[in-house]
C-alpha cells in the first residue's frame, strides 16, 4: 500500500512540474494522467494499445484495392468532384499521392473527425454538406486504409476560406505494442505553399503514403478502381456549369496515374474507362450555311461511316439513300450547333466488360440523356430521368426502329455557344427553352441524326432486320428429338423379330453386355455385343419418358416464346395507352380527375418496366456464348423490376443483403438466372399469402473463396416436415387448391417450378437446398453457383 502511496505522490509531482511549465508537453501530461488512473482503487477505466491501430489496418482492411477504394470514398464524402491517385516510382523510391479538391478539414474537423477512431460525423450527418451525397464511407475506416498501404502517412489539407493548410504527419511504426494509444502523438503544422494552388484547387486534402507495403499491377489499380466505381458518374453531368449553383453536384470523377521519373502515365480514367466502351460514338453538326451532317464511329466494330447529310429514320428514307434525289439536310432556323452522343446497349450486346456492366447500366439508368448546354451551362429539363425532348423514349416505345434508342442508351451532348445562330429564348421560369422555330428545328436535327446514325450503324453490325416493316428470314426445318427417339425404337423392334443364333443369346451371367469369344468368321468381327431384353425395355422405358419430358418442356418454351411475343406487344400497347392518356391529361379540367388520370398513368410507367426485365432476360438467349453471370446485378434489376408493380393488397418487402464484393458465376444465359429468381420469387408470395402476413423476402449474396451464394428467405407458411424432401420432385405441389386470398392473389402451381430451378442451377454447375431458415423468416434456399476464375474477370475488365 505504502509503495502504491509513494508512486501516487511521484506521479503526482511530475504532473503538477509539467503543467508548470510555460510550454505543457501534452503527450506527457495525457501519459502520467493514464499511469494515474491505473492506480485509482476504487474505479476501473478501459484504455487501448497503440498496437489496436495495426489491427484495425491491416486486419479490418485486408485486401489493398479495398483500402484504395475506401480512401477515394472519403474524397466522394468531402464533396469533391476530382481525385487525383498517382502512383510514383523514382529510383528505388515508391508513394502513393491521393489529392481532391473536397471541401477541405479545419483544425477542429482533423482532430475531432479525422484523428479520433469511431467518430459519429458520418453517423450524425448522414449526408455531405454541400452536395448533399449520401456518405458512401460508413464505417470509418478510411484514415487506417492508409496504414494498410504504407508505413508512413503525411496529410495536407485545407478549406477555401484559409490562407494556409495543415499538415500532419504520421509514423505508423509508432504504434507498437505496449504503449498507450494516447501517449503517441503527430505533429500538427500550418503550412504556406499549399500544393493545392499547383492544380488549381481552392480546397481539399492530400495525402501522401510512402513506404508502401506493396507494389501494384495494373490489374489491380483497375480493380481497386471498380470496388469504388458505384460512385463514380462518366458523363461530366455540369462539369462546365459547376458555378451555376453550389449546391449543384457536379458529379464525381477519379484518375489514375502511374508517374515513373516524371513521365506520367494513365491507367484509369473514370471518363475514359466508360465512355471508350461505348458501342459506337455518334457526332453531328450544322454548319455556318445551316447544312447539317453526322457520322457514327465504333471502336468496338472498326467502323466510320464517314460524313453523312441525309437522314435514314425510316424504311423508305433508307432504301432511298444512295439516290441522287434524296435532300440534304438544311436547317434555315439554325447554324454553328454542333452535338456528341456515346451510345450504349448493355442488355442486348456484350461490349461492356462484365465487372464495369453493372455499374454502366446504373449510371444509364439515373443519368443516361442527351443534355443540352447554352454558353456553358446546363439547361434544364432537357435530359433528365423523365424528359424526352428528343423523343428517343418515344421512338423506343413504337418500335419505329428495332434497335434500342431510348434515352437511357445514351450519355450525350448538345452545345449552343455564343456563335450559334438562331432564337433560343429561356422561359420565364428559366426552365428550358422557348420553343421557337429554331428550337423545334434544332431538336429535329439532333433526334434524327441519332436515329439515323444508329440505324447506320446497325446494318454494319449486322443486323438482318432494323425497321418493323422489313420481311423476316424463313427459318429452316429441322429434325425433332421425337423423330429420332421414333428411329431408334423401329430399330429395336427389327432387331427383335430377327431370330437369334446360338451367338446372340443373351448372356446367363445377368450383365447387360458380355462380349462372346468367337473366332472370326467371314465379314465378321473377333467379338459380337449381345444386347439384353433387359437393356431393351430399359432404353424403351427412358425413351418414352424422356419423350413425355421432351414435350412438357416443349410447352414450357411454347409459352416462354408467347410470352416474349407478348411482353413486345403489351409494351407496344403500352405505349398508345400512355399517348391517349397525355391527351387525356391535357383536357382534363377537373383536378380530382386528373389525379385519377396520373394515377392510371403511373401504373402504366410501372407495367412497361415490368415488361423491359422479361425482355432483356429473352434478349439475352440470342447469344450463343452468354455472359458472366453478375447475381448482384441482376438481383438489383430484378428487385427494381418488381418495385412499383404490385397492387395494394401485394406489397412484398424485398431487402437485399450482400457480403462480400464481387459475386460473379461463370458464363451462361442471364434467363436461366432470371427463371431461378422468379420461380422463388412466385413460390415466396405464395407462401406468404398463405400465412396471412405482412410479407417480407430477403436476397442474401455472399462471396466466398470458390463460390457465390444467394440465400432465398421469405416469412410465408413454410415448408412442411414431411415435404422437405419431396419439394423438387415433378408435379410436386403444395398449390392444387385456391387457398383464401384475394382475386389478384390466387396462383395455381404447376408442381415443375422447383423441378426446373434446380435443373437450371445444376445446369449451371451449382446446388440449390432447403436450408433451415434465416432467423425472422420461415424458408430459405440456399443457391451456390461456381465463382468465375480470376482470369475470366479481369480478361472481362
Amino acid at each position: 500500500m505504502k509503495q502504491d502511496n509513494s508512486l501516487t505522490d511521484d506521479i503526482k509531482k511530475k504532473l503538477i512540474e509539467q503543467l508548470s511549465k510555460n510550454d505543457v508537453d501534452a503527450g506527457e501530461v495525457l501519459t502520467l494522467s493514464t499511469k494515474l488512473s491505473k492506480l485509482d482503487k476504487e474505479s476501473v477505466r478501459f484504455t487501448v494499445d497503440a498496437d489496436h491501430v495495426s489491427r484495425l489496418g491491416l486486419e479490418l482492411v485486408s485486401k489493398k484495392e479495398t483500402a484504395l477504394s475506401e480512401i477515394i470514398k472519403n474524397s466522394y464524402d468531402a464533396d469533391a468532384d476530382t481525385v487525383d491517385v498517382d502512383f510514383h516510382t523514382d529510383g528505388n523510391r515508391s508513394w502513393l499521392e491521393i489529392i481532391d479538391n473536397g471541401s477541405g478539414m479545419s483544425r477542429e474537423e482533423l482532430v475531432d473527425g479525422f484523428m479520433r477512431i469511431s467518430t459519429s460525423l458520418k453517423k450524425n450527418e448522414e449526408y455531405s454538406r454541400k452536395y448533399g451525397r449520401k456518405r458512401a464511407g460508413k464505417k470509418g475506416i478510411g484514415r487506417f486504409a492508409t496504414q494498410r498501404l504504407g508505413l508512413i502517412l503525411t496529410i495536407f489539407t485545407k478549406r477555401e476560406i484559409d490562407e494556409s493548410c495543415l499538415k500532419v504527419e504520421i509514423d505508423w511504426k509508432d504504434f507498437e505494442s505496449e504503449k498507450e494509444l494516447i501517449a503517441i502523438s503527430n505533429k500538427i503544422l500550418e503550412a504556406t505553399d499549399t500544393p493545392f494552388q499547383q492544380r488549381g484547387f481552392k480546397s481539399g486534402t492530400l495525402l501522401i503514403i510512402s513506404e508502401l507495403r506493396d507494389n501494384w499491377t495494373e490489374s489491380q489499380i483497375k480493380r481497386a478502381y471498380r470496388y469504388a466505381s458505384g460512385l463514380l458518374l462518366p458523363f461530366p453531368v455540369s462539369k462546365i456549369n459547376s458555378s451555376e449553383s453550389e449546391h449543384k453536384d457536379p458529379g464525381f470523377s477519379a484518375v489514375i496515374r502511374r508517374v515513373m521519373d516524371g513521365n506520367e502515365i494513365n491507367v484509369v480514367d473514370s471518363h475514359d474507362m466508360f465512355l471508350k466502351h461505348a458501342l459506337a460514338e455518334v457526332e453531328g453538326w450544322i454548319d455556318e450555311e445551316g447544312q447539317g451532317f453526322w457520322r457514327v464511329k465504333s471502336n468496338y466494330l472498326k467502323y466510320d461511316s464517314g460524313t453523312k447529310n441525309y437522314m435514314t429514320k425510316t424504311l423508305s428514307q433508307y432504301m432511298e439513300k444512295d439516290q441522287q434525289s434524296i435532300e440534304q439536310i438544311t436547317v434555315s432556323k439554325v447554324s454553328n450547333v454542333k452535338f456528341k452522343a456515346y451510345y450504349f446497349n448493355p442488355k442486348g450486346i456484350a461490349h461492356i466488360p462484365k465487372l464495369l456492366s453493372s455499374t454502366v447500366y446504373e449510371n444509364l439508368r439515373e443519368s443516361g440523356g442527351v443534355r443540352l448546354y447554352r454558353n456553358g451551362f446546363r439547361v434544364l429539363p432537357y435530359g433528365e430521368k423523365f424528359d424526352d425532348w428528343l423523343r428517343l423514349d418515344w421512338h423506343t416505345k413504337s418500335r419505329t426502329i428495332l434497335p434500342p434508342v431510348g434515352n437511357q442508351n445514351f450519355f450525350g451532348v448538345v452545345e449552343i455557344n455564343p456563335d450559334t445562330k438562331g432564337d433560343f429564348e429561356e422561359v420565364a421560369s428559366r426552365e428550358g427553352l422557348l420553343e421557337t422555330d429554331s428550337f423545334n428545328a434544332l431538336r429535329e436535327f439532333v433526334s434524327s441524326s441519332i436515329l439515323s446514325a444508329i440505324v447506320d450503324f446497325s446494318y454494319a453490325l449486322g443486323q438482318s432486320k432494323v425497321f418493323s416493316g422489313e420481311k423476316d428470314y424463313v427459318k429452316k426445318d429441322r429434325a425433332t428429338l421425337k423423330d429420332a427417339l421414333e428411329e431408334l425404337a423401329e430399330s429395336i423392334e427389327q432387331l427383335e423379330s430377327t431370330p437369334e443364333s446360338e451367338d446372340t443369346k443373351a448372356p446367363s451371367n445377368g450383365s447387360l453386355f458380355d462380349e462372346k469369344a468367337t473366332l472370326p468368321s467371314e465379314g465378321g468381327s473377333e467379338g459380337s455385343r449381345v444386347v439384353s431384353n433387359e437393356l431393351i425395355e430399359n432404353i424403351v422405358k427412358q425413351t418414352k419418358y424422356l419423350i413425355d419430358k421432351t414435350e412438357m418442356y416443349r410447352i414450357l418454351a411454347g409459352l416462354g416464346l408467347s410470352m416474349a411475343e407478348f411482353t413486345h406487344e403489351v409494351k407496344f400497347s403500352i405505349l398508345k395507352v400512355s399517348d391517349n392518356l397525355s391527351k387525356l391529361r391535357e383536357k382534363v379540367q377537373s383536378n380530382e380527375f386528373c389525379s385519377e388520370v396520373e394515377q392510371v398513368f403511373s401504373a402504366i410507367e410501372n407495367l412497361r418496366s415490368y415488361t423491359s426485365f422479361f425482355e432483356a432476360s429473352f434478349q439475352s438467349l440470342t447469344d450463343k456464348e452468354g455472359e458472366l453471370i453478375d447475381l448482384r446485378r441482376f438481383v438489383n434489376e430484378f428487385i427494381e423490376a418488381l418495385a412499383d408493380t404490385k397492387h395494394e393488397d401485394e406489397l412484398v418487402n424485398i431487402s437485399l443483403e450482400l457480403k462480400g464484393l464481387d459475386f460473379i458465376s461463370h458464363k451462361a444465359h442471364r434467363a436461366n438466372f432470371d427463371s431461378v429468381l422468379v420461380n422463388l420469387y412466385s413460390n415466396a408470395k405464395k407462401a406468404i399469402y398463405r400465412a396471412g402476413v405482412a410479407g417480407k423476402i430477403q436476397i442474401e449474396l455472399e462471396e466466398t473463396e470458390d463460390t457465390v451464394e444467394m440465400t432465398f428467405s421469405d416469412n410465408g407458411c413454410g415448408v412442411e416436415e414431411e415435404n422437405k424432401s419431396k419439394i423438387f420432385d415433378e408435379f410436386f405441389t403444395t398449390n392444387t387448391q385456391v387457398y383464401s386470398a384475394s382475386e389478384n392473389q390466387q396462383m395455381l402451381g404447376m408442381g415443375l417450378g422447383l423441378t426446373i430451378v434446380r435443373e437450371i442451377v445444376e445446369g449451371l454447375g451449382g446446388e440449390i437446398d432447403l436450408i433451415v431458415p434465416k432467423e425472422g423468416y420461415s424458408t430459405s434456399f440456399l443457391v451456390t453457383l461456381p465463382k468465375a476464375d480470376e482470369k475470366d474477370i479481369e480478361g472481362d475488365f
